[in-house]
């Protein structure tokens, strides 16, 4: 088996223990990272694997034919209802109705253990045993979601009468945040009978324009907020999950209370939906960061950036925050906080483009050994690089972003030039290696530049091959100069 068909069925193993729902927001993820040109190698396969299972009738996962399987997937199935309320970071906030997807497999390991072990032991076996249908363990999974929610409510109840209990339960499942978390796990199971017809009456997607102007889900929210007026946050986790634009909430929390001012939204039943807002800039500013330091796909934190900045701009333009202390600080934080990342990125700018554009050397096998890291490195600063242009005001880098872009500029420029001029001139085994950084230079001056000025740069790098290989150049000129000048007059 090749390396290739290794990792295709590694992919397609992976994504068919993901849910349908999980399978479609990946789906729209891939092919928004498509759009925008990410240069993640495998893109296309796992977006093309992972399409074919949404399109294809997904099987009960509880049909699955291996024994152990089955077993395995009874954890799945019984924390099901909560797919739309799992976020996988760790919020500095705990917001009501968001619930740490790391956090179920401690409520699970709890519940099996010391709530309700022999009914967990005996709906593990039947799913063990090949001769009971699906349908049979699906029924009784959902009988176990069932006696849970009274058995999650006893133990709650208890932690708040006894400070014993509370400290063992907090012991198991990582304190009071962990407790906070099995009330909304108990909150959603026992709303399960009501939000799971609501959940399916809501678009799968929401727009903005069905959040600011049209009345369907409006009225849908503002009905089951009046009968289950203690389940606004569970309502609101769930549409911020929906929404194409979830800054648009905070205008729909003013149409839900009936004004538009904070103070107003504050003081009503509907604050949870600005909160909702407010946790998910938060979760954006934390996935932000960690694509920053640990994503090996150089498109990721930009494009983490660029939602973030979508978020924070709409928000600030549907609502004064100035007149509410508790959300306007909650916002600064995060922008304080990407705002240092983002300027340690543009100050390093000028230095990672260098790094990648160096000559690559050949090992002792003769091999060109090319350095991937930085490469990469530089395309995710010239990606922020480009990206915060547009959006300087929202991460605080105004005067650090025109230093940047000026540094990026003349480097790009002059070393990009250099590198093609010395390409021609290159003999031997060296043109290898000049071909190889000057083609770096033109994919980073693509990003920064524009297709039309890359374009200009591969005649020049062909008429340059040409030259140091004695073939015949291409007759048309490469004016990069005009070009350049052209481009950045743009700006």
């Amino acid at each position: 088996m090749t390396r290739s068909n290794e990792l295709e069925i590694k992919i397609r193993t992976y994504l068919s223990s993901l849910s349908p729902k999980a399978l479609g927001s990946l789906v729209r993820n891939l092919e928004n990272s498509k759009r925008k040109e990410s240069t993640e190698p495998h893109l296309d396969l796992i977006l093309t694997a992972a399409a074919a299972l949404v399109q294809k009738p997904q099987p009960n996962a509880i049909d699955a034919p291996n024994a152990e399987l089955r077993r395995a997937q009874v954890h799945k199935q019984f924390f099901s209802p909560l797919e739309d309320f799992l976020i996988d970071e760790t919020l500095p906030t705990r917001q009501e109705g968001r619930i740490h997807r790391p956090m179920l497999d401690r409520v699970w390991k709890w519940f099996a253990r010391d709530v309700m072990p022999n009914e967990v032991k005996t709906v593990l076996d039947q799913a063990g045993n090949a001769a009971v249908s699906g349908e049979r363990v699906d029924a009784l999974v959902q009988a176990l979601r069932t006696r849970a929610v009274e058995a999650f409510g006893e133990a709650l109840e208890a932690s708040e009468t006894s400070e014993k209990k509370r400290r063992i339960i907090g012991v198991e499942l990582g304190g009071e945040r962990g407790i906070a978390e099995l009330k909304d796990i108990q909150k959603v199971f026992a709303a399960e009978r009501w939000l799971a017809p609501f959940l399916q009456s809501i678009p799968e997607r929401v727009n903005e324009h069905r959040l600011k102007q049209d009345h369907d889900v409006l009225r849908l929210v503002d009905k089951c907020s009046n009968r289950f007026p203690d389940h606004v946050p569970i309502i609101a986790a769930a549409l911020v999950d929906r929404s194409d634009t979830p800054s648009a909430l905070c205008t729909f929390a003013g149409r839900l209370a009936g004004d538009e001012d904070p103070r107003t939204i504050a003081g009503s039943q509907f604050a949870p939906f600005v909160d909702i807002v407010m946790s998910e800039a938060e979760r954006l500013q934390i996935r932000a960061l960690d694509h920053r330091h640990n994503s090996n796909d150089p498109a990721a934190f930009s494009e983490a950036l660029s939602d973030y900045h979508a978020l924070v701009r709409g928000v600030e333009r549907d609502m004064d925050l100035s007149m509410s202390g508790r959300w306007h600080k909650r916002l600064a934080d995060t922008k304080r906080n990407i705002s240092g990342e983002v300027t340690r990125e543009l100050k390093g700018a000028s230095g990672a483009i260098r790094r990648a554009l160096q000559v690559p050397k050949f090992d002792a096998d003769g091999v060109l050994k090319t350095d991937q890291a930085a490469i990469d490195d530089a395309v995710r600063t010239l990606r922020v690089v480009t990206m915060a242009r547009t959006a300087s005001e929202t991460f605080a880098v105004n005067e650090i972003g025109k230093q940047t872009r000026q540094a990026v500029e003349q480097t790009l420029e002059i070393v990009t030039r250099s590198l093609i001029t010395d390409l021609g001139k290159a003999e031997g085994h060296q043109v290898a290696a000049h071909a190889s950084a000057a083609d770096v230079a033109i994919r980073l001056s693509e990003i920064y530049f524009g297709a039309d000025y890359a374009a200009q740069l591969r005649r020049s790098r062909e008429a340059a091959f040409a030259k140091a290989t004695n073939q015949e150049a291409p007759s048309e000129p490469a004016p990069e100069r005009k070009l350049v000048s052209s481009v950045l007059s743009r700006y």
